[in-house]
């Protein structure tokens, strides 16, 4: 009996890391490069289906006083987050824009010159907080 117990917390356990794992979508490791200057921008499009906001967050991982500064837009909106302390574990505080569902820009830019190294991770919510249709982009709009 106790194998069997063990064997449904294992599973439910494993279920329960393929939920989370696919509640955010993530882009791992981008550049902003050093050639482009200060005004290096980032522009990455996600569509949101049925939705009613896009939250995201980003991460630095240099560690130096160049920071990195996700903007999210859409139909004239805007809502900016920054990773104050570069190559810790933490990704920046979360961020929502609500705008209802279509394509949202996710810009990522920096305060100095350089390159920088970040990821964002990123998910479209309903009204409730759940998670909706999210498209992940393969490319950028424009890579700096």
């Amino acid at each position: 009996m106790k194998i069997k117990t063990a064997i449904a917390l294992a599973i439910s356990l494993f279920s329960v890391g393929l939920a989370t794992s696919v509640s955010a979508h993530d882009l791992r490791f981008k550049t902003l490069m050093p050639a482009n200057g200060v005004g290096a921008t980032d522009v990455w499009e996600v569509g949101c289906q049925n939705s009613q906001r896009l939250v995201a967050q980003v991460k630095d991982h240099d560690l130096d006083t160049n920071k990195v500064v996700l903007i999210l837009y859409k139909d004239g909106k805007a809502v900016t987050s920054t990773d104050l302390v570069g190559e810790d574990s933490d990704y920046s505080p979360l961020v929502s824009l609500s705008a209802g569902s279509g394509t949202y820009s996710m810009m990522v830019g920096h305060n100095k010159p350089g390159f920088k190294l970040y990821s964002i991770t990123y998910h479209c919510e309903n009204a409730s907080g759940s998670h909706t249709p999210t498209t992940v982009p393969s490319t950028p709009v424009q890579d700096q």
